[in-house]
């Protein structure tokens, strides 16, 4: 066997190779190596054989299909990440392989495949299947890693027999990081906002009242009464957790009053320096609420002022100085007022401790169609509803007459 190039004058010879043929070789092939290099684009491979003596013969010649060395470099495959796992929080995940990145690229003549075993006799995994692998431990008694190889398909050859080139897509659990596990809510919210603890999720959040996620989650998470929460991080369209079956979210929130209720025992009195009425007298008068139990009420003090007839009711809504015995500061900053044609109706923005007292200023005229000689009640009233947390109602309410003179 000869080799020459083609196109160059004179053409040149590259490459020869003798073989001998025994009665032991005859009528097979002898598998032999050329090696040379190739001086040209095109070569001529020439043939020619001769038999000893007069006797007939022939000879036959067969490339194999990749003949050539594997231009591949035999280092392995380097992930420019530095372990060989790469995690995610879902065990729904589902990795791109082609995204994977590599120190120093993909080699020009070669393309990067990845199969489920180290030796490059393993299958490969197709395109298809390499764009949406599963995580490796979804059966953590079989872990299942990728492996990487480059494959120069044009030689049939890869960078090594056996990589070690490992990626292991491992699902791991992760807990909802918080920012705070404590929370009381203040005066007069009656809920916490749960979504506000979060401190920069990483994916859907969901909350529950039991560290399983077992049952229905919180109905509404930025209105959460008290009690006690746990976070989940939740995949709501495969509809998986990040915490594996068994694992517990941690730690608990705890979300209670900023003051703790008891049992108050609220009572209001009311302060004027006249109850007779000229034509067109103004007169300041008080409303005293106070809590002479030894327990603080909730959030939800508020109390009623009637609306009569024959007198008009003004109020201020910060604190000032009511004209009562001498003059009486007042406290009208701490509360909020409302009204509809029966009844202004007052309520505090703290729930008031054991002893305290808050005083609250009104402002009152007769009208001048008011007939003298006439009588009208004005009536302070502690719904039993809205009484903080109270239970004892027998001194929820004081009755004022007013008389027209």
């Amino acid at each position: 066997m000869n080799i020459f190039t083609v196109g160059q004058n004179p053409n040149l010879f590259i490459a020869e190779k003798i073989t001998t043929f025994t009665n032991l070789t005859r009528n097979q092939w002898l598998t032999e190596e050329i090696t040379f290099e190739a001086l040209a684009p095109t070569l001529r491979f020439k043939l020619s054989g001769s038999t000893p003596g007069q006797s007939a013969g022939y000879v036959n010649f067969s490339i194999d299909k990749y003949p050539l060395e594997c231009p591949l470099s035999s280092s392995q495959v380097n992930f420019t990440f530095p372990s060989s796992k790469y995690n995610v929080m879902f065990p729904s995940s589902t990795l791109d392989l082609s995204t994977v990145s590599i120190n120093g690229g993909v080699p020009e003549s070669a393309e990067l495949v990845w199969k489920l075993g180290p030796n490059a006799t393993d299958p490969s995994l197709s395109p298809e299947e390499a764009s949406k692998v599963s995580v490796s431990n979804l059966d953590p008694a079989n872990l299942k890693p990728y492996y990487a190889f480059f494959y120069a398909k044009d030689f049939n050859c890869y960078n090594v027999p056996v990589s070690q080139a490992e990626l292991k897509f491992m699902h791991v659990s992760q807990q909802v990081p918080l920012k705070e596990t404590n929370v009381a809510i203040a005066c007069p919210d009656t809920t916490a906002d749960l979504t506000l603890l979060e401190d920069n999720p990483a994916a859907q959040v969901r909350w529950y009242k039991n560290n399983t996620h077992s049952g229905l989650p919180v109905f509404d998470a930025k209105a959460a009464p008290p009690g006690d929460y746990y976070a989940f991080y939740y995949e709501f369209s495969a509809g998986t957790w990040s915490l594996k079956p068994g694992e517990v979210a941690a730690p608990k929130v705890s979300v209670v009053n900023a003051v703790a209720a008891g049992t108050p025992n609220l009572g209001p009195t009311l302060g004027i320096n006249s109850l007779g009425f000229g034509p067109g007298a103004v007169r300041d008068f008080v409303v005293n609420i106070h809590n002479i139990a030894q327990q603080n009420s909730n959030c939800s003090v508020y109390f009623l002022v009637s609306k009569i007839p024959g007198y008009n009711i003004q109020y201020q809504t910060t604190a000032g100085q009511s004209d009562v015995d001498g003059g009486t500061a007042n406290n009208n900053d701490k509360w909020t007022f409302s009204e509809n044609a029966g009844f202004i109706t007052v309520t505090s923005k703290t729930g008031m401790a054991a002893g305290e007292k808050s005083v609250i200023g009104f402002k009152i005229s007769r009208n001048g169609g008011t007939t003298a000689g006439t009588t009208q009640t004005l009536n302070v009233i502690i719904p039993a509803a809205g009484g903080g947390g109270e239970n004892v109602l027998d001194n929820n309410q004081v009755i004022t007459a007013f008389t027209a003179n």
